[in-house]
Formats: C-alpha cells, structure tokens, sequence
C-alpha cells in the first residue's frame, strides 16, 4: 500500500532528536509522501530544507491565521504551547510566489477564531490576509490546505467566493450541515489518527464519499492515543478505521486516497 499524509509539522521541537527514525517509520509504515506545512516565515524555510533532506517529504508554504496577524495584534495568544512568530504577510507572499516551483501547496492557511476575543478588528484582518492567499493560490495554480478552527462557515464561504477548485480541509470540526456543503462544493477532507478516539472524525468519515477523503497526521498533534506524540507512521491508523467504517479493505481505501491525492496535488 502507498499510503500520503498530507498534513504533518515535522519542522517542530518535538522532533529534533529523532526525525530520522520518525521518518524511517514512516517509510517503513509504507507512507510514500508527507506534505510538511509551514504556518509562518521562519516554517516555510524550514519545510523546504526537509524537503531537500528526506525524499518523502514536500513542502507547504502557509500563513497560520494566528501569526499572520501577530504583527498587527501582539497581545494575541494561541491555546498551544508555541511561539506566535511575527512576519511581514506581503513580503512572505511574494517570497512564495517567487518559490512557487519548490512548493507542492499553499497550507495552513485559514481563519481561526477560536481563541481571539470577540473583536470584529482581528476578524476583518484575518479575512483579509486569507483572501490575498487564496489570490494567491489561484494565481500559481496551487492546492490549498486550509485551517478553520471556530470558522468554518466563513472559510466556506470565502473559499466559495473565490472560486477555489482544489481544497483540502484539514481537520474540518463543523457540524453536519457544512461537512455536506463541503461535499457539494467538491472539497476533500483529510482525516487524522485522532479518528480511532473521536466520534467527530468517524461520523465525518460516514458522510464524506472515499472519493473526497484524505488522510493527515497533524503531527505531533491529533496522536491517536492521547497523551502520545503523533508521527506520521499513524497514517496506517486512520486507514484501518476507514476500512472499518466504509466496510473495504484497508488496500481499497489506500488506493483510492491515493488517487484523490493525485488529483489534488498532481503525480509525484
């Protein structure tokens, strides 16, 4: 089996001492490709190294909604323990179009309201960011990876507005009734290992045609035991429990996500 993780933060603190083997697991694990997301400046340099250095990695240049607005708002406070790093949106923009080539999608990127106060300022600039991105995208012709925490209807609704054909939703919490608009919208829905543990990821499986699913780690986050680290070996989790769900075998369902994968993000 060929198996993608289309979504994983391998650039992080937690593998800096073992990386190597995380991604010898991987490969062992049979995942052929994992597509490391950068969420600002510092990231997306970092992703395209990793590129350089494992064969199975490729490169994703985001702008997390959080810190693509730090600049503007610095009392603003992710629920993770990270850094928010500031970076000039404009000039990273124009830093990933000049390296569109070396990028196989724009991701994360997104709207995320969770956390910020209900101030209609930081609202307003986080849609703003995400619609240049989304201009962006359109204009070098890549696929999106898109954040929605707490903002899904919006993301929805801009990524509606914008026309964006090659949406991928990454760890899409939203209730029925948008998981379904999604579907009509022909986006596809990248699963996490987390899926073995919460019911959200099951019942989303239910809905969403295989022809739409992805499968993701989110690495380190979204382990399907919890407390544990994620990798992306755990790709083959999230496999079996769609295999279980859609009642196929667990080759049937690698073999059509690697199909989706290859009509999302081309032929490796």
């Amino acid at each position: 089996m060929k198996l993608v993780d289309i979504h994983a933060h391998l650039g992080m603190e937690r593998f800096i001492k073992d990386l190597d083997d995380v991604m010898e697991r991987a490969e062992k694990a049979g995942v052929v490709c994992v597509i490391c997301s950068g969420v600002d400046s510092e990231a997306n340099r970092q992703v395209l190294e990793l590129s350089k250095k494992y064969k199975t990695v490729r490169p994703s240049f985001g702008l997390y909604p959080l810190d693509a607005i730090i600049e503007k708002f610095p009392d603003l406070e992710d629920d993770s323990p990270r850094e928010i790093k500031a970076f000039n949106v404009d000039k990273e923009l124009k830093w990933v179009e000049g390296n569109k080539d070396k990028c196989i999608a724009i991701g994360e990127v997104g709207l995320d309201f969770k956390v910020i106060p209900d101030d209609e300022k930081i609202r307003k600039e986080q849609i703003k960011v995400f619609e240049k991105v989304l201009e962006l995208a359109k204009k070098i012709d890549k696929p999106v990876i898109i954040h929605s925490r707490s903002a899904e209807k919006e993301c929805l609704d801009l990524l509606e507005k914008h026309e964006m054909k090659k949406v991928v939703l990454h760890c899409f919490s939203a209730k029925k009734s948008l998981i379904k608009r999604g579907i009509e919208l022909g986006y596809y829905f990248s699963v996490p290992p987390v899926i073995r543990r919460l019911q959200h990821f099951q019942t989303l499986t239910e809905i969403v045609p295989l022809e739409q699913l992805l499968t993701e780690t989110d690495a380190p986050y979204l382990s399907p035991v919890a407390g544990e680290r994620n990798e992306p070996a755990n790709v083959s989790v999230t496999i079996r429990k769609i295999a279980r769900i859609k009642g196929l075998t667990e080759e049937e369902v690698a073999a059509e996500i690697w199909e989706n994968f290859e009509v999302v993000f081309g032929i490796l």
